[in-house]
Parts: C-alpha cells; structure tokens; sequence
C-alpha cells in the first residue's frame, strides 16, 4: 500500500485537532489561546507606550525644540544683518513652514513661595502662539492667555504650582544681562498656564518675548528656529540647505542631534519591554513542546505505520513542524486582531470602564470610586505595524521551536521495533 500525494496534510490535521472531544483538539486550542493572549497583551502594551513615547516627541519637537536649529557663531562678527538675510535662505525652502527667532537661557524665578525655582526661560515673537498652529495643538493653555507682549510670561503647570502663582499674579526674575555687574532682579506678570502631557516642561520652562529676554541675559544674536511641513524629511532639508547657508558663521543642526539622548533612552526602553514580555512566549513555547512530544510519544504505532508504508523521517518532522506553525499562525493571527482591537481603543474601553464604574456606584449605593492614578497612563495609545508584524513573527517562531522537539523524537522512530512489540 503507497501513501497518496495529498497525505500529509491530511495526517497533519489528523494529528493537531484530532476527533471531536480528543485530547488532541483540547491541546491545540488551548496552544493557540495560549498564543493569541500572549499576542494581544503584548500588542496592547506596546500600543499605551507607543502612545506615551510619540506625546513626549511631539511635545520636545513642537515646544520644546524645533525641527532644526540654525545656531549662530558667538564669536561671529556679523550679527542681526546676517541673521535677517539666513532666516530668508531659510523661508524661502517650500518644505520649511515656519522660521521664528529666539533666544534662552536659565535663570531663577522666585513667586508667592519662598523657595525660588529654576526655570528655562525662553525669548521669542510675541505672536508665535497663532502664527505656530503645531505648538497651539500641543500646547493647551488651562489658564489665562498666550500673551508675553511687554513683561508677560507663560509658566508650565507644575512651574506656576511650584511658585504659587496663577495669572495676573507678579514673579521675580534673576537678571544676568549686565556683564560684569551684579545680579538683580525683574519683575514679571503672569498671562498664562500652559500643559503639554510633558512634565519636564511643565515644571521648568516658560515664554517671554525677545525684549524680555534681553534684559534677562543681555543682548546677543537670536538662534532661528526652523518648523518643518514634515519633520521626518529633516535631514533631505539639511542637506539642501547647508550647501546656501555655507558663507555664514553658525550651524545647523535637527532635532535627532538635540534630543539624541532622550530619543536612545526611549528607543532602548521599548526594546527592553518587547524582551520582559517575550518571556510569555518563552512560556507558552515550553507547554506546546510537552504537549506535542507527548502526543509524538502517544502517536508512536501511528508514526510507525506511516514510515512502514514509506515515510521518511524528513517527513515525519515536517508533520510536527507544520503543527507548530499552524499553532503560532491561527493564535497570532487571532491575538493580533484583538490586540490591535484593543490598543486603538483604549481610551475608549477605559471610558466605558469609568461609566461602568458609576453607574455600579450609584445603583449599588456604594459610594463613587475614585478615578484611579493608572487610567492617565493608558488614556493614548498608537498600533504600529512594525511592532504587530514583529510580535506575529515571534509568536510563530516560537512555536515552531516549540515543535523541534516533538519533530525529532517523531522521526527518530523505528518502525520494525515498536511494530513488533505491538
């Protein structure tokens, strides 16, 4: 008797779901649930962190940074001329959406509190909040207004707690501008709060305008500061537009160069939480590989047989290979879809939880629940391809590593041995 062409598959089948109500039929479901958890609680986590890491970015590229940086040489004797004549260079590129000048530096702010705070102050236009509509997005002010015309200043959220202040309220600044001289102090009005999800930001940086600003720190050439229609193409810009800009003194600089070590930190964060998490593949892949080196041992006359009627061991393994596939291919598939489900959705379902909540307080009589500190780190979330493609392909890996095992034993069998001994 020959096997018929179409065998193996059929036999594979056989073997990973078996008759209904067989344990082999309980084993793969339970593997491909196994699978699928894993799948979509990686996919989810990795989503809240994605959204986590992408606010950060967007509040250092759209207020605290720029896109690129033009730096003027301080030992350069040009000055505001030369300044004028690069910020045109600059403007003039199609792919350039705004150009603005400022200046920074640190100084010490000192409120209603008697312990100052040290603040990174920055000088710049005093339109810049209407002008820059990717700063007004980012930027949401939850007092007062953006107004640092005359002596206005715009404080951080946790900067203007810290100080004790709100606006309309007056703060000192630590005047460094004469050189030579002796520290004092100016007098600032508070127009505005400003929150951004960025708490660096919010506790130490504020806006004033460019005549503030130099009587703060003196007066001295402005850096330009460069906001890109798309800030991804920046180093296509760069490349552009240094070959134009080679007759002044100064740099230019992108803001993967200025916040190269904070972009590193959250780059190697994430890689270390796809490896934590990977351990439940390395779980799941343990109990599939007992499972299926017991159904090998179990299945050892079925084995026999089929090598009897001419099977080779190759074959045999691709038949244990293929289970795992199988295995880590539906469970992927199905945790990737529910991962995906669930990480763009978010801050829906935590919603839908914090209503649920109520409304068993309310008609159980409990008392309201508070909302709990966990909900703000899961209120954004962003699904990445690369990351469900790559999570995909690490459950079906595993699962087919998982069966190696299982493969090896199966095809180390000897027909003639096990058929006598029946």
């Amino acid at each position: 008797m020959k096997l018929y062409s179409g065998w193996k598959t059929w036999v594979s089948r056989r073997f990973l779901i078996g008759r209904r109500g067989g344990r082999g039929r309980l084993i793969f479901v339970f593997s491909v649930v196994l699978i699928g958890t894993g799948v979509a609680t990686l996919i989810t986590i990795l989503s809240v962190m994605n959204g986590l890491q992408q606010g950060y970015i967007r509040s250092i590229l759209e207020i605290g940074s720029y896109h690129l940086k033009w730096t003027p040489d301080p030992d350069s004797s040009g000055g505001a001329g030369d300044i004028g004549l690069i910020n045109e260079i600059i403007a003039s590129d199609p792919r350039v959406r705004l150009t603005t000048g400022f200046q920074e530096g640190q100084t010490m702010l000192s409120g209603k509190r008697p312990r100052p705070s040290g603040a990174l102050i920055r000088g710049t236009e005093v339109n810049l909040y209407i002008n820059d509509k990717a700063l007004s997005k980012y930027m949401n002010i939850v007092e007062g207004e953006f107004n640092i015309t005359g002596r206005g200043i715009v404080l951080g959220d946790e900067l203007a707690v810290n100080l004790g202040v709100s606006p309309g309220d007056s703060i000192t600044a630590l005047d460094l501008g004469a050189v030579g001289m002796s520290p004092t102090e100016i007098e600032l009005m508070v127009t505005g709060i400003f929150q951004c999800g960025y708490r660096d930001y919010e506790s130490s940086l504020a806006f004033v305008s460019l005549e503030t600003i130099r009587l703060l720190f003196g007066p001295g050439v402005p850096e330009i500061g460069i906001k890109l229609i798309n800030p991804d193409r920046e180093r296509a810009v760069m490349k552009s537009l240094e070959p134009e800009l080679a007759g002044f003194t100064g740099s230019l600089s992108s803001w993967r160069e200025n916040n190269k070590s904070f972009f590193g930190a959250l780059r190697t964060e994430k890689i270390m939480m796809l490896l934590l998490l990977a351990l439940i593949f390395v779980v799941v892949a343990v109990n599939i590989d007992n499972s299926l080196r017991r159904m090998a041992t179990e299945r050892v006359e079925d084995i026999s047989i089929l090598k009897a009627m001419g099977a080779t061991p190759g074959d045999i393994r691709l038949l244990f290979l293929r289970q795992g596939i199988v295995i880590g291919g539906t469970g992927g598939v199905i945790g990737s879809l529910f991962g995906v489900l669930i990480g763009a959705n978010v801050d829906t379902i935590l919603k839908i939880v914090r209503e649920l909540r109520y409304a068993l307080s309310s008609w159980f009589n409990i008392g309201t629940f508070g909302a709990h500190p966990i909900d703000a780190f899961f209120s954004s979330s962003q699904v990445m391809a690369s990351d469900v493609l790559t999570v995909l392909l690490l459950a079906v890996t595993m699962s087919s590593l998982a069966a190696v095992r299982a493969a090896s034993i199966a095809a180390h069998q000897t027909p003639a041995e096990v058929l006598r001994s029946e």
